[in-house]
């Protein structure tokens, strides 16, 4: 160990115990195994600075290889602000492959490779292997043998030689000798053409420093990062560049190794440590990126490989929250559950968290067609990485392109597009010069195109026979075939939207196109294609099933209906394909992220989701190594910082219906999981700010942004789809009306209300009853609420209330005045008839209108002017209607009178007040005893003595205890309470009608005497 000193210091600081013992190892070879978030880049850029700074290495004895060029770039700008003085520039630094450019352009001439060789590309590559294999009749796939020679070469010699040894059959098969053809053919090819392709970099590297061993005499110590996703011919190479000193630094993790299908081999720790006895191995546990809860479950996954090199890791931040594992019920559904709570997370942190701090993780793009569309429908906007956009890939364009054309043949450029799609021998300079023609002679390119090849116009552009052939014969007759079978198209023959896109992939072979002009992964362009019509499938059925885009009819202005399927699918699909239109220049706006897991590894996110957790996606079915496929869902696992959520459709998205298997990865740990999103209150939120070190907003800006009836919790999709189908099923389909829900998704049309209508006590018409609410205050005959439907707020109630009482007191005032004005009373002045009313005796015509208006049945007329106030204001539904009242409308009006007779107390009853209350109560009874009878009263009592008396003062009435119609309430003069009562005159006749008042009630049923 060199001896401290301040430089030591200055870079030992920021480290750990761990990382510091790996930057400042003495021994010739270290092994870092660093997990994930446990600070890898910042370990082997600390290591390379005290390797310059402390040991004394010159930069450019110092090699650096990375895997991608943006960890290069990333590794770079770390070194140079750790070294400072441009000294980060002398360090060779970069990918495998660019760091065996450099080396063969000085150095390959000792092997007899010209200076300036070429690289050949990818799809050279490619076009070469075609070639050769068409040329020599080879009876075997390009792409296969492309792959081949690949992983043959990727190898290295080492690996060849130790094939060689082993035994070998007597005979190859015929396969195994067009392979070998193949690849001695494309050899010879590249060196004539003094090219070299990407792995031929490497090889002829390992070929130049085996042989010229002093090209790399200088260097001091080598550093790799990612070494876990080493192959063979780079393990040989990274030998050959240490070979002079044998320092080497690895910086790895085993559990990442994700790219077996590229050679990677995993065994190459092992190889390392065989080869190199005396390697420091160090492991950094601390995790500094996740939370504990999401570290448990993510080491609960990778350990169920049994094989792995043993190593734990260790949160440095607080538990956290548990990982969610959702069940939903369809891909499309997954995909609107992940925008829900994408929405919900951003709200209800406060503006803490954003769009940028969301990842979307896929095993294939493919799958990435519900997410994207669920995004543009909700206006999120995102980036793709690792991936083209769904309606962007080459495939897609062009189907669409076909279906622009049919539905709007004047699209020129949809048209353009197509015109050698597939190959009909007609060049871009040629489809360009007829679409200037077209615009020149403002017509449109299919009308040129169109009267060329009738004759009725020759097109300026020279078109060759064979073309004009092509374009006549195929493209012309397919797209007006097809034209022709949609308007032709019956209940009986259909003809629909899927047909239309079945039947163009069927006329142009479309699927052979692909493999003709994408041979390497036409297989996956053919599985977006099936996404595709799964796509058109699932627009035609929600269509059917839902008018939620069709207008109401408004009178006096006709509305065209759209019955074609085709332009509102176009629409639909252009809308959400534009949705991030304009956005991807600007940086500072935050989208969320859509990548591939291969593509997301070494970065990180606040919030993960990783969909499609089942098995056939995760693990690939075409995968053939299930520990790579676990090892996929670690990392994709291991880049979540706070939240981490987990999803499957529980049904396949093909439109076959199949149930989906949760993946074997994740079905042991199903109860580890939570099963829906977190609830964000204050410690879960304040967990995310720790753990992210940002500030913790207020609640107040926290509810003060939240929407109205926004759902703070995950409850707006069924925790159980199985569970809530059952359920739905059960319940009674409502009439056959079709509100009945019949998916999983929430009910987004409020159903329609009926009631009975009302007849009305006035004039016994039938109307619309327009109010939404019921009281038992108001109407004796409904006592519950319970079966009326809607609710009005108490706001309402009360000014409707209000209003009515003030027309009934305008009405009372109008009447009172016109009788005043006729009678001879002073003004105020009542009659015996307000306060008696005997059984033999008629009522008066002012009193008979009073009770029959205010008294008999008051509820009428505040009925009535509420159905007025309700319909003016807009309250209630023309269909809303009441139950039947329970009372007949002819029996509703009957009354015992609207006045309320005084009569004063007998001593009979004040002698038996007074015996009520001595006598004793029993709480134990549900009634008291019987007790003896009153004695009679007195004949004295209720003399004509007592009846000439001063009147007593009549004490104001309380208000009525019972919920059936009084006249407590009414007005003044209108049968209600008031004032003090005058004592009745009295008659010429005497006192006998008095003495009628003292007799006991007799219910009108019984007879009286």
């Amino acid at each position: 160990m060199v001896s401290a000193s301040p430089k030591h210091f200055s870079i030992l600081k920021s480290l750990n115990n761990a990382q510091a013992r790996a930057v400042s190892s003495d021994a010739a070879t270290v092994a870092i195994l660093a997990g994930p978030g446990s600070g890898k880049t910042h370990t082997l850029t600390s290591r390379v600075v005290w390797l310059v700074d402390c040991m004394g290495f010159r930069p450019e004895d110092v090699i650096v290889a990375t895997f991608t060029v943006r960890a290069a770039h990333e590794m770079k700008e770390r070194i140079g602000k750790a070294l400072k003085g441009g000294r980060e520039n002398k360090i060779v630094l970069g990918t495998f492959h660019s760091i065996a450019r450099r080396y063969l352009s000085a150095y390959g001439r000792h092997i007899g490779l010209s200076q300036k060789f070429g690289i050949a590309d990818d799809a050279d590559s490619r076009a070469v292997i075609a070639r050769i294999c068409k040329r020599l009749q080879l009876a075997i796939d390009p792409p296969a043998a492309r792959a081949w020679i690949s992983k043959k070469k990727a190898k290295g010699t080492e690996a060849g030689l130790a094939a060689s040894t082993r035994k070998q059959p007597a005979k190859p098969t015929a396969g195994q000798q067009e392979l070998e053809t193949c690849y001695k053919e494309y050899q010879d090819h590249l060196d004539r053409s003094n090219l070299l392709d990407y792995d031929d970099l490497l090889v002829r590297c390992v070929e130049l420093l085996r042989k010229f061993p002093s090209c790399v005499s200088n260097i001091q110590t080598v550093l790799i990062d990612e070494y876990q996703d080493t192959n063979g011919v780079q393990y040989e190479l990274m030998r050959l560049l240490a070979q002079k000193q044998g320092r080497i630094t690895i910086v790895g993790d085993p559990d990442q190794s994700i790219y077996g299908w590229r050679s990677a081999e995993i065994r190459n720790l092992w190889r390392l440590l065989r080869d190199f006895p005396g390697t420091d191995e160090i492991s950094l546990e601390e995790n500094y990126r996740s939370s504990q809860s999401i570290l448990d479950l993510s080491l609960l996954v990778i350990q169920q490989d049994k094989k792995r090199y043993q190593k734990l890791l260790k949160p440095v931040h607080n538990k956290g929250t548990r990982p969610v594992l959702r069940k939903l019920k369809s891909a499309s559904a997954e995909a609107e559950w992940i925008v829900s709570e994408i929405r919900r997370a951003l709200l209800m942190s406060g503006a803490m968290l954003n769009n940028g701090d969301v990842a979307i993780l896929l095993r294939s793009a493919a799958i990435s067609r519900h997410v994207e569309s669920a995004l543009g429908k909700a206006g999120v906007g995102y980036k793709m990485v690792g991936g083209f956009k769904f309606y962007d890939r080459t495939e897609i364009k062009t189907i669409l392109d076909y279906l622009r054309v049919i539905h709007q043949p004047e699209n020129n450029d949809a048209l353009a597009r197509i015109m050698n799609v597939p190959k009909r021998g007609i060049g871009d300079g040629t489809i360009k010069a007829l679409v200037e023609e077209a615009e020149k002679s403002s017509l449109s390119l299919w009308s040129l195109l169109t009267k060329h090849c009738r004759g009725d116009r020759a097109a300026k552009t020279r078109i060759t026979k064979q073309a004009e052939q092509k374009i006549s014969g195929e493209l012309l007759r397919l797209l007006n075939g097809v034209r022709k079978r949609v308007t032709e198209a019956s209940e009986s023959t259909p003809f629909g939207l899927v047909e239309m896109i079945e039947h163009l992939l069927t006329a142009l072979n479309f699927r052979k196109v692909l493999q003709d002009t994408q041979p390497d992964d036409h297989e996956q362009r053919w599985a977006n294609v099936q996404e595709f019509i799964s796509l058109a499938a699932d627009f035609v059925r929600d269509l059917q099933q839902s008018g939620d885009d069709a207008l109401p009819e408004i009178e006096g202005l006709q509305q065209t209906v759209e019955d074609d399927v085709l332009p509102r699918f176009l629409a639909n699909v252009a809308l959400a394909a534009d949705a991030q239109k304009g956005e991807d220049g600007q940086e500072s706006k935050p989208l969320v992220t859509i990548s591939t897991i291969h593509a997301a590894k070494g970065l990180e996110w606040p919030i993960v989701f990783v969909p499609a957790v089942y098995n056939g996606s995760i693990p690939h079915m075409r995968s053939e190594d299930g520990d790579e496929e676990r090892r996929l869902l670690y990392v994709a696992m291991t880049r979540a910082q706070c939240l981490l959520y987990l999803s499957y459709p529980v049904y396949s998205s093909m439109g076959n219906g199949e149930r989906n298997e949760l993946s074997p990865f994740v079905a042991p740990l199903d109860s580890c999981f939570a099963k829906k999103g977190p609830c964000f209150d204050r410690p879960v939120v304040g967990q995310i700010a720790q753990i992210l070190q940002r500030k913790l907003a207020p609640d107040e800006t926290v509810f003060k942004n939240l929407p109205p009836m926004f759902s703070m919790e995950d409850n707006i999709f069924p925790i159980d789809p199985d569970e809530a189908q059952k359920h739905d099923a059960g319940k009674p389909s409502g009439g056959g009306d079709g509100d009945q829900q019949t998916d999983e998704y929430p009910r987004l049309k409020r159903p329609r209300l009926s009631a009975p209508t009302l007849v009305s006590q006035d004039n016994g018409e039938e109307q619309e009853w327009r109010k939404e609410y019921a009281t038992t205050m108001e109407q004796a005959s409904n006592f519950t609420v319970s079966s009326l439907p809607g609710f009005v707020s108490a706001g309402t109630h009360q000014v409707a209330i209000t209003a009515a009482n003030a027309a009934a007191e305008a009405s009372q005032r109008k009447e009172r005045a016109a009788k005043l004005s006729a009678s001879r009373r002073p003004a105020d002045q009542k009659t015996l008839m307000n306060f008696v009313k005997t059984s033999s005796r008629p009522s008066s015509g002012l009193q008979t209108s009073t009770t029959a208006s205010h008294g008999a049945n008051p509820v009428n007329k505040l009925a009535s002017f509420q159905n007025a106030f309700a319909l003016k204001h807009g309250i209630g539904s023309s269909t809303q209607k009441l139950p039947k009242p329970a009372i007949s409308p002819e029996l509703a009006a009957h009354k015992l009178g609207a006045g309320r007779p005084t009569i004063h107390p007998t001593a009979a009853q004040s002698r038996i007040k007074e015996e009520k209350s001595e006598r004793k109560q029993y709480a134990c009874f549900s009634s008291s005893p019987t007790r003896p009878p009153a004695p009679e009263a007195a004949a004295a009592v209720g003399g004509e003595e007592d009846q000439n008396g001063p009147p007593s003062p009549v004490q104001p009435a309380r208000a009525a205890a019972c919920l059936h119609a009084t006249t407590v309430n009414l007005p003044r003069g209108l049968g209600g309470a008031g004032g003090l009562r005058r004592p009745a005159r009295l008659s010429r006749e005497g006192i006998a009608p008095m003495d009628k008042l003292k007799k006991p009630f007799k219910p009108l049923t019984m007879k009286r005497l």
